[in-house]
């Protein structure tokens, strides 16, 4: 029996190169929130097309906005099941009327990504024959956060930045800002 360890098994430990579901915690807040089936994090960037007379292609093509979204979907409880979690109402309720940082974790603690001011924007419940009820929730934010907790959202053609920036210089120089 050459080429075996100890217990006999030759076992190696898993080494996973891609994220899944059951190693991502999601936290409302500092809340974990239990039973949750999916989430979803996205961004519009609002891109349109710029036209010009003579041509039916874009002259140029510009991300004039951004939008960012956040949903979660989770099982719909009963009043034992918010009992067993801590949960004073429904997660909706909960939600409705408060601002949430909302981030999901690996299972080492890593920042997968956050969603930072999460406003709930509306709540669906699911009711279907012979099925889990779910409840789900999208939000919308003001920006995302990275691994690294930098914005992952490119803010360098920010005028407001800019401006307050040179207002700054300005009154520095002893010039009135109005």
């Amino acid at each position: 029996m050459s080429g075996t360890t100890a217990n006999g098994f030759n076992q190696t430990p898993l080494a996973y190169r891609v994220q899944n579901g059951n190693a991502i915690v999601i936290l409302v807040g500092d809340q974990p929130i239990g039973f949750g089936q999916s989430s979803n994090f996205g961004v519009d960037y609002g891109t349109e097309g710029l036209y010009g007379i003579g041509s039916a292609n874009p002259q140029e093509v510009q991300q004039m906005r951004t939008s960012i979204s956040f949903s979660l979907d989770a099982f719909k409880l009963t009043a034992s099941g918010l009992k067993l979690l801590g949960y004073p109402s429904d997660l909706g309720d909960v939600l409705s009327g408060n601002q949430f940082n909302i981030g999901a974790l690996d299972i080492d603690g890593n920042i997968v990504r956050v969603a930072v001011g999460c406003v709930a924007a509306n709540c669906n419940i699911s009711i279907p024959a012979n099925q889990i009820c779910t409840e789900s929730i999208s939000f919308i934010a003001t920006d995302v956060l990275g691994p690294n907790g930098q914005s992952v959202l490119n803010n360098a053609n920010n005028a407001i930045a800019a401006v307050s920036g040179t207002a700054n210089a300005l009154q520095s120089l002893g010039v009135p800002v109005l």
